[in-house]
């Protein structure tokens, strides 16, 4: 059985991401269009904090995560496992890559590696989108 996923205008998540940050109604009506779009693309939510949503899309067996402190800034920032082809995703119009690990102990899913410390913590690649249709052509090339 396939579970639908709220519309963009029912869908809310808690806890709110950084109320302190000082950002707008606009930073959860850009969070409920990423979900739309993820939506419309296979993937639904399955977990979130303040600093991280995790999308799931059970068809291919993947999990992502939106950084939410990220839109707050009115940034796209989509992290995507660190198995992931990165020459084929920054290949992706709008997507724009760093470099370097993205690490965040909310991120329950990916694997673990030490990094600065003496615990292990979650890691993947944090990739940028420019915009909304750069986000979804995201979606479609992650492995």
């Amino acid at each position: 059985m396939t579970e639908s996923i709220p519309p963009a205008g029912s869908f809310r998540f808690l806890p709110d991401p950084w109320p302190s940050a000082g950002a707008g109604a606009w930073a959860d009506d850009l969070e409920e269009s990423l979900v739309a779009l993820a939506g419309e693309a296979g993937f639904r939510p399955s977990h979130t904090t303040r600093s991280e949503l995790e999308l799931v899309h059970p068809g291919r067996r993947l999990v992502i995560y939106i950084n939410r402190k990220r839109l707050r800034r009115k940034t796209m920032a989509v992290i995507v496992p660190p198995w992931s082809e990165l020459d084929g995703l920054c290949a992706v119009p709008g997507v724009n890559f760093r470099g370097g690990f993205f690490h965040s102990s909310n991120m329950r899913t990916f694997p673990r590696h030490v990094h600065g410390g003496r615990e292990e913590i979650p890691y993947g690649y944090s990739m940028e989108c420019a915009d909304q249709t750069a986000f979804s052509r995201l979606l479609v090339q992650i492995p």
